[in-house]
């Protein structure tokens, strides 16, 4: 039998439980309803209640032939190798680096861009994980935006999304504002934006911005956050980051100087996951590192090569419990040179297919 990992196998004996007289399954299945019923329910996914009317019986005789299935090595069920190699490496980075949550999809041979793979992941994880009254920030990406696009319906009117950072022109296809308004509008939620530029032209004009009354409540808002999902850019030329235009090279170069490996919602990282100071800063209006750090439940979600080096310093620094990445963006973390963490806790690995 194909699919589900089930064998199936001709027998002769008498089914315990249940005269051969009861039911009359098809030839094709050599006349046991054992193997019937788990063709139905392992092959063909049927419920046991939808099996139990097919065959005309109660649902717990329809345990009892799944059962004895199992039990007679009908139905061998097994976890397929590559989910035990993302498993192993889950367990691997939340050792190494005092994670809570570490959650590795296998890989799929390049078939599909990771940060679409990541993104879907994530997005049952979130709908899993999230309450009443939840106060979610929202970053902005193209994993993010995948992540946005592939949440499961669900009504949770008296949850806020948050978009946590100013917008960009050059991010209109994946920014914070859609990202928050697709994962609103998926869960029924209330959607709070942040109205203003994400980089401005002055220091001085920041401080105009944030004395305005709808900035202050929305960052009152933002501030409450008691979750947070957000990927991490690299700082080649090539990342989200600096294409999009979010970012001039000009813009970055006096964080590469400093030795930056990561951004974080526009801001920047060393490979410790110390943020670095710069001119930037203080024209850039979002939610900083520090108050990303004091939220308590702080998901990244990221994968591809480049992304190696930007989330081992986001579990270095601290700044997530639950990271959700693909196998080999796992594997790169963990050849990287081992450090100090600055953070542990309870942790728990995960695999989804």
């Amino acid at each position: 039998m194909a699919g589900r990992g089930v064998v199936a196998e001709a027998r002769v004996e008498a089914v315990p439980r249940m005269r051969r007289d009861a039911l009359a399954p098809p030839t094709e299945f050599g006349g046991d309803p054992v193997i019937w019923a788990a063709w139905l329910y392992y092959e063909e996914g049927m419920t046991q209640e939808e099996i139990a009317r097919q065959l005309g019986v109660s649902r717990g005789s329809v345990v009892n032939l799944l059962q004895e299935s199992r039990d007679s090595g009908i139905v061998t069920i097994s976890v397929a190798a590559h989910h035990l190699r993302s498993v192993s490496l889950a367990r691997q980075i939340s050792e190494r680096f005092g994670l809570p949550e570490c959650l590795v999809i296998p890989d799929d041979g390049g078939r599909t861009p990771e940060h679409e793979r990541v993104g879907r992941a994530a997005a049952r994880l979130l709908v899993e994980r999230l309450q009443p009254d939840d106060v979610l920030g929202v970053s902005w990406g193209r994993t993010v935006l995948a992540l946005s696009q592939a949440v499961p319906a669900r009504a949770l009117p008296s949850v806020s999304v948050v978009q946590i950072t100013g917008s960009a022109i050059g991010t209109y296809g994946f920014s914070a504002e859609l990202c928050a308004s697709n994962i609103a509008n998926r869960i029924g939620a209330r959607c709070v934006y942040l109205h203003a530029p994400g980089i401005v032209s002055h220091r001085d004009v920041k401080r105009m911005l944030m004395r305005e009354p709808a900035l202050i409540e929305q960052f009152r808002i933002l501030r409450s956050c008691n979750k947070i999902i957000f990927g991490v850019g690299s700082v080649a030329a090539s990342s989200t980051a600096f294409d999009t235009g979010f970012l001039t090279a000009a813009e970055g170069a006096p964080y590469l100087a400093q030795g930056a490996v990561a951004v974080l919602a526009g801001r920047f990282l060393d490979a410790e996951g110390r943020p670095l100071a710069g001119e930037l800063d203080g024209r850039m209006i979002g939610m900083t590192v520090p108050e990303i750090a004091r939220i308590p439940e702080k998901i990244c979600i990221a994968g591809g090569p480049d992304k190696a080096a930007p989330i081992r310093a986001l579990l270095v620094g601290g700044y997530v419990t639950t990271l959700v990445t693909d196998e080999t963006t796992a594997r790169l973390v963990l050849a990287l040179p081992a450090t100090e963490t600055r953070r542990s806790g309870k942790r728990r690995a995960v695999v989804l297919g």
